[in-house]
């Protein structure tokens, strides 16, 4: 694991620093990231590994030992909000970023661990799986990791119930015990699968009786699956907007709006203002920008229902508005 290093060093690299980031699958808590520059002579480290293959108390052991001969070591983090506000691959850039702009004096190369650079300005070298293949970066991966792990146990006693203090944030059975009760909090990514599309895990957060807009949503899923229409998610939530169902048939994607009838307030394609379109717009280009495959085409429909006593009144409005572009 120390090939490379050699290699850097002998071209002139005296300060070579690693970089990792831990926390991209989760369902909450931030990703961080850690970069470390070591010295050239090691002692101490014969352990050190992809922090993924480490015990916790092995981890513990090296952290201490890390920060003890490290020449400088940072850590950054990025929250659930500005993951949500920019994706989370461009959050783990940026806190990599943020992790090599603290060490002082600059180093002189940087080893990223993975196949894309988080372009610090500073000459830099992607390695796959290079927590495995290098000691820099899995110096970086334990220092992350165990930082990380200690941000989410003081959050499970901020935010109880969710038991981030076990699965640290990952989609676990617990995990997903606790969204169904308590609905999620401010440390969940909402953009995230199942928080943007929870019909697909079964999680249900109502709590209450349904709404109008909920039983109207159900009477427009259940009229189109009779007119042979495939339900993708039901209430997609992406930043910026939000979709009440979004469906498929043939080869066309439908961004669907479900509204209940009230002659009070005019047709249903009327009340979709601008506004709104241009917000369900955002959400259906997040939606197709996550890959959708067998579809060459989309449109914006409205479903009009009239939940009066009785049998649901259906009123399908096919294309029923574009998205702004102004």
């Amino acid at each position: 694991m120390r090939d490379l290093e050699d290699r850097f060093r002998a071209e002139g690299a005296l300060r070579l620093a690693g970089v990792d980031e831990v926390g991209r699958g989760c369902l909450a808590g931030p990703v961080v990231a850690a970069a470390v520059i070591l010295p050239h002579e090691l002692e101490g480290l014969d352990e050190l590994d992809d922090s993924k293959v480490l015990d916790r108390d092995t981890r513990i052991r090296l952290r201490e030992r890390i920060v003890d001969v490290a020449l400088d070591w940072s850590v950054a983090a990025v929250g659930a909000a500005e993951i949500d506000r920019i994706n989370i691959l461009e959050a783990s850039m940026q806190a990599m970023r943020e992790a090599l702009k603290a060490l002082q004096p600059a180093p002189d190369r940087v080893l990223v661990d993975g196949n894309r650079a988080p372009q610090s300005g500073l000459p830099e070298t992607t390695l796959i799986h290079g927590d495995a293949r290098s000691v820099s970066i899995a110096a970086a991966s334990v220092l992350a990791k165990q930082h990380r792990d200690a941000m989410m146990i003081d959050f499970d006693a901020r935010f109880p119930g969710y038991g981030f203090a076990s699965h640290k944030g990952y989609a676990s059975a617990e995990h997903r015990q606790g969204l169904m009760r308590l609905g999620p909090c401010i440390l969940h990514r909402r953009s995230f699968r199942p928080l943007a599309q929870r019909d697909q895990m079964q999680l249900d957060f109502e709590t209450a009786p349904p709404t109008t807009g909920v039983l109207g949503e159900r009477a427009a899923a259940d009229y189109l699956q009779e007119k042979g229409y495939g339900i993708l998610a039901r209430r997609y939530r992406a930043v910026g907007g939000e979709i009440d169902l979004v469906v498929s048939r043939g080869d066309c994607l439908v961004f669907v709006e479900v509204k209940s009838s009230d002659r009070r307030h005019g047709r249903p394609e009327e009340r979709v203002d601008v506004a709104k379109q241009r917000r369900i717009g955002r959400a259906a280009a997040q939606y197709i920008e996550r890959g959708v495959a067998g579809t060459t085409e989309f449109r914006f429909d409205v479903v009009a229902v009239d939940l009066s006593p009785g049998v649901p009144r259906i009123n399908h409005i096919e294309d029923a508005f574009d998205v702004p572009t102004r």
